[in-house]
């Protein structure tokens, strides 16, 4: 026989008992109450096999924010690109301002390389950087016999801010849209008119991104561009890529999440499914209680007939 406590008022730790235990003769076992907790071990299981895998797969998300990176003075620069027809030794580098062209900054070439294609032209190579202030940057002729001149080209790649796509894993991510970080990619200009400028426009955008679980967070500018060709204004044509900074950030990341939502969350499942069967047991029961009621009657008036 079960032993119980003690009344509340001489015990008063048993008062604070919202567990109470019945006595086994108070309580009946049925195959529908069996057959309902079987049932409930196995969504159980399967409800916590999925919250678990859930747990430990990646979860990426993407937010928009105002720009809260602040001092950058200059933002990285990754070029590969070829103007056809001239060699390196009459091309030249420069930033200007956008309004009036004045000289802001000097490109830093000490990482740029200056190549011959064999074919005439000029590859442009390498890393370097450029000032955050609106303006453009210029690939210009040094000296021409006129000016009735073109600069073809064609654009490998055009990176700015982190160089990000040296690893596989940013270009293959799908939830990334890694085609908008850098567009100017294998794009050719060949048939230029002699004379003009050609000037690209890219609207650049901060991202944070974050490739790995508590990984390290990466800052490259993904932009948008147009192209358009203007009668030039400078004594030879030049290309012009002009830059203006949009005040958002976009980041792309992982959820991290920690051991104690994990138990949290497996633990309201458990209480959760334990609830719902109790309420369904219940239902069924008193549900079949009712309909033996309802057909007591009738049996009684036909065995007296």
């Amino acid at each position: 026989m079960m032993e119980f406590e003690a009344p509340a008022s001489k015990n008063p730790l048993a008062f604070m008992d919202f567990y109470r235990t019945l006595p086994s003769d108070l309580t009946a076992k049925s195959k529908s109450g069996g057959f309902i907790s079987a049932a409930t071990l196995v969504v159980i299981f399967l409800l916590l096999w999925a919250e678990i895998g859930q747990f430990f797969s990646e979860r990426r998300y993407s937010t928009i924010m105002v720009e809260r990176i602040t001092g950058h003075d200059k933002i990285g620069l990754n070029i590969n690109m070829t103007v056809h027809d001239y060699g390196c030794h009459s091309l030249f580098l420069r930033y200007r301002t956008r309004t009036k062209g004045y000289l802001i900054d000097k490109v830093d070439q000490s990482k740029l390389t200056f190549e011959d294609d064999h074919q005439g032209g000029c590859m442009i190579s390498g890393e370097s950087s450029i000032v955050k202030v609106p303006g453009f940057l210029e690939i210009a002729i040094r000296k021409a016999g006129t000016k009735e001149v073109a600069l073809p080209h064609t654009i490998e790649h055009l990176y700015l801010g982190d160089n990000i796509f040296d690893e596989d894993d940013a270009v293959w991510q799908e939830d990334i849209p890694e085609i908008v970080f850098n567009p100017l990619r294998e794009h050719d200009e060949m048939d230029i008119e002699p004379g003009h400028d050609q000037e690209y426009h890219l609207q650049l955008v901060h991202t944070n991104l974050q490739l790995a679980r508590s990984g390290e967070l990466s800052d490259p500018y993904q932009y948008s561009y147009t192209t358009k060709t203007v009668k030039s204004r400078t004594p030879y044509p030049s290309i012009k890529f002009f830059f203006d900074w949009s005040p958002i950030t976009i980041k792309y990341g992982i959820k991290n999440y920690y051991y104690s939502d994990l138990g949290g969350r497996l633990i309201a499942t458990i209480g959760g499914c334990f609830t719902i069967a109790m309420f369904l047991h219940t239902f069924l029961i008193s549900s079949a209680q009712a309909v033996i009621l309802s057909v007591s009657p009738i049996s009684s008036t036909k065995l007296g007939a």
